[in-house]
């Protein structure tokens, strides 16, 4: 049977160009063996440059998602406003054919054959290495710098077959360039390759692996292991080459101009000599604004964000490149000559160095084809998504708060507008948000330069928004950030200590300006003192975790970095909160014990906070990701060892708003676990044991909290985030409400309608609620009907009532368990990660 899954907008794309998408798909729950081969149609039409893969499972072993990757020919598709994608399933009658592999493998690279007798080869010693025929070659180049040596560190391919032949292959490697004696860049690089017509579409990453020196826990540009470079570029060459690019309508070419060069400085809006472009030395130094097409001796052509098309043609075959956003992400540069073609990555070697600092990475999506290609935007069809319940809190329709949400997409407060408040663009800021909301102390401020860094998770928040309303200006935005979070926000090193390494980093401190430490919270150009308990230093920490939106955006596009950047943060919180498994670290653990905020070894709790919610939603992301049990068992432990059904929450002192407002999002975790318990049919103790102790918070909710604001006078600072924290109440309640007894269900629907109206009372009447922070709370949390709609209770078939847990553990207990795998090496690489100082006596990690 015939499936539609979706749809792709295509009224405002260029007909004469091949489209290509890449979606995830969700399915229903028993729907599709995992073993069902599937085929994707585009209006009907059999969609041959195509593969599709399963990339999770339900628990049954039934299909969960599919990513689907493909090309579109749009001239096809002319009389259409929309492509209408189906899926069905391959009918084969007659035994499956004999396939002959269209690859040849050597110890140097792939050889593949093409249609038309045609090839392309892969070296497996270089990044992005391809030679299309014989006449064109792509390879990445580092300008004017020497690189000591390349080393492979992976490479792996898998071919696809697709309606019963084979269709395209996917290729990873990982390489690592020495580029001095101490400093290293890591490449990796992903692609797939159509094998009709060799369409190479990709991306390519470039990361510092290196951990940062951050003195005084501040974390400003210029550090010792930061990497600076003039331009990383993909080029291009052959012999008797002609390069053309197409500039804002016009049209140059390397046999009429010799040589030429593109320059992209700046983003060419008014705001373009922002602070948030500073360096090094915290100046601003953009040459000039917009870009700039010259030849060696004469300019051609000026303007402000250049949108270019780059191709070139040996004569009998044509080959266009496209690097996505190019102008967004500058410098960048383009350089065309008679034999080669070069577009930069990272940087141009026009304007000064740019500093990748140390744990920094940044990733370039490419295609490579002979045809212009765009990128294709697939939007699941409502009646599918909702028929494949993959995600049991979205809801079925937009909810009362939409209006204030569309805020983000639309008027002078926009998401959009906020990047042109401070010039929110260039290599490293491009996708952030503007954390206008701390300008709050300094509103006669021209430029005041904060950096949001997901907080409350706006990556979830948009895509939820698209989801439900189908606006592609949504995934845009979600798209973007999602790109930059997981390039720029998480600290991509394993030589730190296992409390920053692969962490998140929090947003610029609240109500001081970013200076030199970029995306990195803390600098030495900051003031002290601002507000109480003012650290003024430090790093990632457990309180700053998003996980939600990275992994829905890997589900729901395939783009590998913000899978990668979701595992990475899930395993960086596991270590803040579980320790490292070595002594030392152990030892560090007891000493911190009484410390808020960190799990008491001594006692075997964690903290009912903000983070443990985060912590708790985190393990559940990886086993969305990952598929294993263990992450369930870590959450149901987790659980157990945070909240009881017996907790004296008169003596938890959850009237202490300031010191404890944070316990719903730990509820909004167990509401979680407790629907994932039931995707899973899993009605054991662990689940009634959550059940019980969810219900046990609600009813004192339902019975004792109210709309913050009411009390303003308890808050240090009344504003209307409160209002939006306000919100959490009511995703606890609608969800908890399904498991209360019918006089406890009345009250708690009750509370959560009285909170509704004083929340949305607030909201709309407030300048604040445009406001970055209060937008994203309002994604997050506005949708509480979706909370109603998840909860499916299980019958319990058991008696036994699951008992609370009495504290049994103590330090001596927990330091004999760390000694059991004790291995001096890992000793010796934790302490001098923790302790630098150490390194000139003990060595480097």
């Amino acid at each position: 049977m015939t499936q539609t899954v979706g749809t792709i907008p295509i009224a405002s794309l260029a007909k004469e160009k091949r489209g290509h998408f890449k979606v995830g798909l969700p399915c229903p729950r028993g729907m599709w063996p995992a073993v069902t081969q599937l085929r994707l149609a585009a209006n009907g039409i059999l969609l041959p440059d195509a593969f599709i893969k399963t990339s999770q499972l339900w628990p049954d072993g039934s299909i969960k998602w599919l990513l689907c990757e493909g090309l579109i020919d749009l001239q096809h598709h002319t009389a259409s406003d929309e492509i209408v994608i189906t899926l069905d399933i391959v009918d084969s009658i007659s035994p499956s054919k004999t396939l002959s592999s269209p690859v040849s493998n050597t110890d140097e690279g792939l050889l593949l054959s093409l249609d038309k007798d045609k090839t392309l080869s892969i070296n497996k010693t270089k990044p992005f290495e391809f030679a299309i025929g014989t006449h064109i070659f792509s390879s990445i180049d580092i300008v004017d710098v020497n690189a000591q040596s390349v080393t492979p560190i992976a490479f792996s391919y898998a071919l696809h077959c697709y309606n019963e032949e084979y269709s395209a292959l996917t290729v990873e490697q990982k390489y690592e360039i020495n580029l001095s004696s101490d400093k290293k860049l890591i490449v990796q690089a992903e692609a797939s390759i159509f094998l009709s017509t060799g369409t190479i579409c990709g991306h390519v990453t470039l990361l510092n692996p290196s951990a940062a020196s951050h003195p005084n826990g501040q974390w400003d540009l210029g550090d010792p292991n930061s990497i600076f470079l003039k331009e990383c570029c993909i080029s291009l060459t052959g012999r008797s080459l002609e390069s053309t690019l197409k500039l804002n309508s016009e049209v140059f070419s390397s046999s009429e101009h010799a040589e030429l060069t593109l320059h992209q400085a700046s983003s060419g809006f008014g705001n373009w000599q922002s602070p948030v472009h500073v360096n090094k030395d915290n100046v601003n130094s953009l040459p000039f604004r917009g870009f700039k097409l010259y030849q060696p001796d004469r300019l051609l052509f000026s303007g402000d964000q250049a949108q270019p098309q780059f191709s070139i043609s040996d004569g009998g075959s044509t080959f266009s490149i496209q690097v996505e956003k190019f102008w967004q992400n500058f410098p960048s540069s383009a350089h065309l000559t008679a034999d080669r073609l070069s577009v930069s990555l990272l940087g141009s070697r026009h304007s000064e160095c740019n500093e990748l600092q140390p744990g920094e990475q940044k990733t370039r999506c490419i295609s490579i084809a002979p045809f212009e290609v765009q990128s294709l935007q697939v939007v699941i069809d409502s009646a599918w998504l909702k028929k494949a319940s993959v995600l049991p809190f979205l809801p079925s329709n937009l909810c009362k708060f939409d209006s204030l949400i569309k805020k983000g997409i639309e008027g002078p407060s926009s998401f959009y507008q906020k990047r042109l408040d401070i010039d929110e663009f260039g290599w490293r800021h491009f996708g952030e948000l503007y954390a206008d909301h701390e300008k709050a102390l300094a509103p006669d401020e021209p430029f005041f330069v904060s950096h949001y860094n997901n907080q409350y998770d706006p990556i979830f928040g948009m895509l939820t928004q698209w989801l439900l309303s189908a606006d592609a200006r949504w995934f845009e935005l979600a798209d973007d950030l999602a790109k930059h979070v997981a390039d720029i926000d998480v600290y991509h090193t394993s030589d730190d200590k296992p409390e920053y390494s692969g962490g998140l980093f929090w947003h610029t401190d609240h109500y001081v300006q970013a200076y030199t430490a970029s995306h990195r919270t803390y600098s030495k150009h900051q003031p002290t003192g601002v507000y109480d308990d003012h650290a003024g230093g430090g790093g990632p920490g457990g309180q700053h975790c998003y996980t939600n939106g990275l992994t829905l955006h890997y589900l729901l596009t395939g783009y590998t970095p913000s899978r990668d950047a979701a595992l990475s943060i899930t395993q960086w919180v596991t270590n803040y909160y579980e320790g490292d498994g070595t002594f030392v670290g152990a030892l560090l653990a007891i000493r911190n014990s009484d410390i808020p905020g960190v799990k008491n070894v001594k006692t075997d709790k964690y903290p009912l906070d903000r983070g443990t919610g985060n912590y708790l939603q985190a393990r559940l992301d990886r086993y969305e990701l990952q598929g294993c049990d263990s992450d369930i068992q870590a959450a149901s432990y987790i659980i157990e060892h945070t909240v009881s059904p017996t907790d004296d929450l008169d003596q938890l002192q959850l009237d202490n708003v300031e010191a404890t407002w944070f316990y719903t999002v730990f509820l909004q975790a167990v509401c979680r676990f407790i629907s994932l318990k039931e995707q899973r049919d899993e009605c054991d103790s662990s689940y009634q044991y959550a059940v019980d102790s969810l219900t046990h918070y609600a009813n004192w909710m339902a019975m004792n909290e109210y709309a913050y604001l009411d009390k303003p006078d308890i808050l240090e600072f009344p504003n209307q985030t409160w209002s939006g924290q306000d919100l959490r109440k009511l995703c606890v309640l609608h969800f908890a409400s399904n498991y209360l007894t019918e006089k406890q269900r009345k009250l708690a629907e009750e509370k959560a309608e009285q909170l509704a109206e004083a929340i949305y009372q607030r909201l709309d009447t407030s300048i604040e609620t445009s406001t970055t922070r209060v937008l994203c709370l309002m994604m997050q949390n506005a949708h509480y009907s979706g909370y109603k709609q998840a909860a499916r209770p299980l019958l319990s078939t058991s008696t036994q009532k699951r008992q609370a847990l009495t504290e049994k553990s103590s330090s001596l207990s927990f330091l004999l368990s760390q000694l059991i795998d004790l291995s001096p090496s890992r000793e010796r690489k934790q302490l001098v990660k923790r302790f630098p100082q150490l390194q000139k006596w003990l060595g480097k990690p």
